[in-house]
């Protein structure tokens, strides 16, 4: 009896519950918590952009949430509530692990890689250990809940039609003003304005997550997903060079009287324009009848006949060469062609993105660039500007080779495509496989041809993640390592260990093309498909001797080196140019002689004339000229030393350079979408 009378006073307290107002606001404020918390975690401060926007977007959405959970009586509602709270506890937690793997944010544009992303299941949980207190923390309103329940929701609570329309109220006290100040940024003047990181989302998806949060940046994605993200109004009026006459053919004379021609081709803008219904299409003639091309130079085919070898070197850092540890790899990178200011970049889609833009002198932003660049034209792929000449061409990857789906785009790039799975094997099964082993494998398909060959190699024995217990070649070279590393932490010998795979498969490739002749005719070029963004911030710290931050917004971190070698080369070439990944293929395009229209590729020859510029995805859409370094979330501009701009030039000097970076990151994304070398070249 007397168990019954407290039951009785217990299931009483229960339904008197919390003051009601904690029962309204508890959905709000739990939002508002996740998304402050997220905020803090992935970009090191709360007020990294414009936490206003954050605050009052968040607070919309959540208003409207519970307006949907105000209408439900008491118990309906404590399981709605939990529904959502749980939900929400997992997406903000999935956003926090997928940006500690990859330094860049989900976009539902690459759904259809997700396949791919599965292969990450060693990163991902390494990932969810990393930042275990940060999901037990995004979790706690939810886990109140549960908890908490009856209290927060006692069943004595009725369907509450005017409680939802004070919530239906709030949502759009707050939603539309925070519209309405957005969209009056768009006149504003400023290049990276909130009207537009809120309406071309994806042309910079990081700052939108800044500006907006996880919730807003997710619809807003969701949105362009389905509806497609409206066309932005682009000015190039200040190009106008559509009256100026270029030819291909170069003048001859003295050296020093040698007037070059240009890297163009025959291209009739106009026909093309006339030839097609589609408004987009149209601007992209009408731009590119507009670029100035780039002028051809005295390294113009330097290397024309020469076999060319091209890496793209998973996660490699120049750090990594060193004069006693990677001897040919220093050998390589000081005795060749040397671009001091070469940065890699991460444009958003990780390996993928970093190999398309290797590979076409073009930006994306997501890895769904190499299986949509499978159904487009490719004239000016590497692969498919040597199989044009006769070259045999190959190329190869020592991991399953439909990651990313490389068995559509690679072929389409112009190569052979052989990897683990489709006829590449290799002496031992290990994660992640060995790069020397797949030089050993591959080297006899081409090294005793009687015609040149062009082979592409993808590497992975430098994947993430970097411990001597995860990483099997990091394992293998723990002994290689020189003493003056040991003073490196764990993780960074780690790293250094398994990048020396680079250099036993360069050494392999060298023995074996110097056995049958083909070494002094073959040029090596090389670069990173990004940083290694797997580092932790204190590695990198390490490593780079610089100070990181979750922000990661200092250039110095990408700075790398972009190799350029051959032993026929009697000295060095020195090239102070900023220059980065989209810059490589028409630069090796250029010094191997081939031909391909300058100005419809967003990169240039690093050789040419013209005024070069490393564009970066961090911080924005950055960049670094001769004259200085400018950062898009800050919208700053530091002049170097060398720079000869006045204090009133700098202004119309920084409105150019981001105009145009803008036309190139739009533009490019146009290109592919719209399979752009198909129409111009009538295919």
């Amino acid at each position: 009896m007397k168990k019954r009378d407290i039951s009785k006073k217990g299931i009483s307290a229960d339904r008197k519950g919390l003051n009601p107002i904690i029962g309204f606001l508890y959905l709000p404020v739990s939002v508002l918590f996740m998304e402050l918390m997220s905020k803090l975690v992935l970009f090191g401060s709360i007020f990294e952009g414009t936490v206003y926007y954050v605050l009052l977007l968040s607070s919309s959405l959540a208003f409207l949430m519970n307006f949907i959970v105000m209408l439900l009586p008491g118990k309906p509602r404590r399981i709605c509530s939990k529904i959502l709270l749980g939900v929400l506890g997992f997406w903000f937690s999935f956003h926090v692990t997928y940006y500690s793997i990859f330094h860049t944010f989900f976009s539902w544009q690459s759904l259809g890689q997700a396949k791919d992303v599965t292969e990450f299941w060693r990163e991902a949980i390494n990932a969810v250990i990393g930042v275990w207190y940060v999901i037990l923390i995004l979790f706690v309103p939810f886990i109140l809940m549960c908890v908490f329940s009856r209290r927060i929701i006692p069943d004595s609570h009725r369907r509450s039609v005017p409680t939802a329309a004070v919530s239906l109220a709030l949502f759009a006290a707050c939603y539309l003003p925070t519209l309405y100040f957005i969209h009056s940024t768009k006149d504003s003047g400023e290049y990276y304005s909130p009207y537009y990181y809120y309406t071309y989302l994806q042309n910079d998806l990081d700052m939108s997550y800044k500006y907006y949060g996880v919730l807003s940046a997710t619809r807003l994605d969701v949105k362009q997903l389905i509806f497609g993200a409206p066309d932005e109004k682009l000015d190039f009026s200040f190009l106008d060079h559509s009256k100026e006459s270029y030819s291909s053919e170069t003048v001859s004379g003295s050296d020093k009287e040698k007037e070059y021609g240009y890297n163009i081709m025959d291209l009739d803008f106009d026909k093309a324009s006339a030839s097609t219904d589609s408004q987009t299409l149209k601007t992209l003639d009408e731009y590119f009848k507009n670029v100035p091309p780039t002028r051809k130079n005295e390294y113009t085919g330097i290397f024309k006949g020469k076999n060319l070898i091209f890496l793209t070197l998973e996660g490699f850092s120049h750090k990594v060469i060193d004069p006693e540890f990677t001897p040919l790899l220093y050998k390589m990178s000081t005795e060749g062609f040397v671009f001091k200011n070469y940065y890699n970049t991460v444009w958003g889609g990780s390996t993928a993105s970093g190999e398309y833009a290797n590979l076409t002198g073009n930006i994306y932003q997501n890895s769904s660039c190499l299986p949509t660049s499978a159904e487009t034209y490719q004239p000016f792929a590497l692969g498919n500007q040597f199989s044009a000449l006769g070259y045999k061409t190959f190329g190869y990857h020592n991991n399953t080779y439909t990651y990313y789906d490389r068995h559509l785009s690679h072929p389409n790039f112009g190569y052979k495509w052989v990897a683990i799975g489709n006829g590449l094997v290799l002496e031992s099964k290990n994660w992640p496989n060995s790069d020397r082993e797949m030089a050993t494998a591959t080297v006899g398909d081409f090294s005793n041809l009687d015609v040149p060959f062009h082979v592409y190699y993808i590497t992975v024995s430098g994947h993430c993640g970097y411990s001597f217990a995860s990483n099997r070649m990091a394992e293998r070279h723990r002994n290689d390592l020189p003493e003056k590393f040991n003073s490196y932490s764990s993780e960074v010998r780690a790293y250094l260990a398994c990048q020396y795979e680079v250099e036993l498969m360069l050494q392999t490739l060298v023995e074996e093309l110097d056995k049958t002749g083909k070494l002094q005719d073959t040029v090596f070029a090389m670069t990173a498909d990004h940083y290694p963004y797997a580092l932790s911030d204190e590695a990198l710290a390490e490593l780079y001797g610089i100070n990181v931050t979750r922000n990661r917004y200092e250039f110095e971190l990408y700075r790398n080196s972009f190799i350029v070698w051959t032993p026929s080369m009697t000295k060095p070439v020195t090239v102070d140019a900023p220059c980065s990944a989209i810059d490589i293929m028409p630069t090796l395009s250029n010094m191997f002689g081939l031909t391909y229209d300058s100005r419809i590729i967003l990169g240039s020859d690093i050789m040419s004339d013209c005024e070069h510029f490393a564009l970066l995805k961090v911080a924005g859409w950055s960049w670094i000229s001769s004259q200085g370094t400018y950062k898009g979330i800050y919208q700053s501009f530091t002049p170097s030393e060398s720079c000869t701009l006045s204090e009133d030039e700098r202004k119309s000097y920084v409105d150019k350079m981001n105009s145009i970076v803008k036309l190139k990151v739009s533009f490019s994304k146009r290109m592919l979408t719209n399979d752009y070398y198909r129409h111009i070249f009538n295919q």
